[in-house]
Parts: structure tokens; sequence; C-alpha cells
């Protein structure tokens, strides 16, 4: 009796340190998921521009910086997706809401996309973010990771602004208390 084994892979989702590894990972992870994401809508140029504000100078930078908490999801111990809790960006009109952060970068590769990881990296994310009143993200408008957003609460404002670091139609999520 042949039966299709299911492989079940150890997640773990880790704050960002800075050291070598972990800074090579992460640029890893934001040159793939750029890729994916944004391979087929931006020319060769575009992409090349908006990955080379990504350095590992930046990105120690950005670690070390306060108001940043950088998150990393592992499958079998090999780096599968990231997001980024700021105060940096753009906020959407928000009148009620105090206290608040952003969730940036939130993505997992394609090939982890049904692993599990996508819901460790954000289970994490709202841990980090439960002393806030609500997070917020600026997401591209045709991110195929909407849909799971929603499903985890994130809600559509109405307000739509072009990216900030991309020239492509961005909208704006809030994930309320």
């Amino acid at each position: 009796m042949n039966k299709e084994m299911e492989t079940v892979l150890n997640i773990t989702t880790k704050f960002v340190v800075v050291n070598e590894a972990s800074i090579q990972a992460l640029f890893s992870l934001i040159t793939g998921l750029a890729r994916e994401k944004y391979g087929q809508l931006l020319s060769a140029a575009q992409l090349d521009d908006y990955l080379s504000k990504f350095t590992p100078q930046q990105l120690t930078s950005d670690i070390n910086n306060f108001s940043n908490q950088w998150l990393m999801v592992y499958a079998d111990n090999e780096p599968a997706g990231y997001a980024l809790i700021t105060s940096a960006g753009k906020r959407p009109d928000m009148p009620t809401e105090k206290k608040v952060k952003r969730l940036a970068g939130f993505g997992v590769l394609k090939q982890y996309a049904d692993s599990g990881c996508a819901a460790a990296l954000l289970k994490k994310c709202l841990v980090v973010g439960q002393s806030y009143d609500a997070l917020w993200m600026h997401e591209y408008a045709g991110n195929p990771m909407l849909p799971y957003l929603e499903e985890n609460n994130f809600r559509q404002t109405g307000q739509q602004d072009e990216l900030e670091d991309l020239p492509l139609q961005g909208v704006y999520l809030i994930r309320r208390k």
C-alpha cells in the first residue's frame, strides 16, 4: 500500500539580529520576494533601482533602529519570509487610533506558500503588535496576499496611493484591536 507522505516542515519565527548570516538571509529574502511580486510588473531597470536601496549597511542600520522590529520565518532552518514592524511610512487617514505601527514587507517565498509559514509569521507580528491600537499596511493593489490578510482581519480603508518606492498603485489596510 503506497500512501503519499506529506512533508511537515519545522517552522519557526525569530527576530532578526545583526550578524552576517541574518543580513545575508534577509537580503536574499527581500530580493527574492521583490522579484516574485514585481518581476512581471516592472522593467528590469525599475526593479534593480528598487533593490539597490537595500544594502548590508542599510539593513544593519534598519535592524538597529529601535523603531523597527524585523522578523524572519524559517522552514526547516531555511529563510522563507520576513516582515518589518515599523513606525516609518506614510500613514493612511486614521482619526481614532493613537498608537499604531506599520506592518511592511510582509511576505513568504512562493515555494513556501502552502507551508504554514505565512500564518506563523503573521501570528508573531500580531503578538508583537498587540500593544498598539492598530497595525496598518500599504500594499501593492494586486498583491496575491491581500485575500489572506483580509481573512485575518486586515480591512482595506478605501484609501489608495502609489507605493512609496515603486511606481505601482497601493492600497491601505488596517487591523484594529
